[in-house]
């Protein structure tokens, strides 16, 4: 999952990578990780974002792009549903944009 950011694997073929149904794969997830396989790739997919949002200064449209995001509003609505901010907010927030 982490190597494949930009482009996102479905849960299908992560499966298939490993050898397993995806019925299994999504069994192992929630007992390993009280969470499914497309829900923890998001949540993935947003902390590299946010990483890039305050150690980089790529534009918030090439930050979705790099993490796998067809369009900047579902970016946005995903980063503000997990952060409560959106990313232009977080960028704002960050002291060390502000010095």
């Amino acid at each position: 999952m982490e190597t494949n950011i930009e482009e996102p694997l479905t849960p299908g073929d992560i499966a298939g990578l490993v050898n397993i149904s995806r019925r299994q794969l999504e069994r192992l997830f929630s007992s390993h990780l009280s969470s499914t396989p497309t829900r923890y790739y998001l949540e993935l997919r947003l902390q590299n974002a946010r990483r890039l949002l305050l150690q980089t200064s790529l534009p918030i449209i090439e930050v979705s792009i790099a993490c796998g995001f067809s369009s900047a509003p579902h970016f946005s609505k995903c980063y503000r549903d997990l952060f409560n901010c959106s990313p232009s907010e977080e960028r704002r927030q960050d002291p060390i944009e502000s010095e």
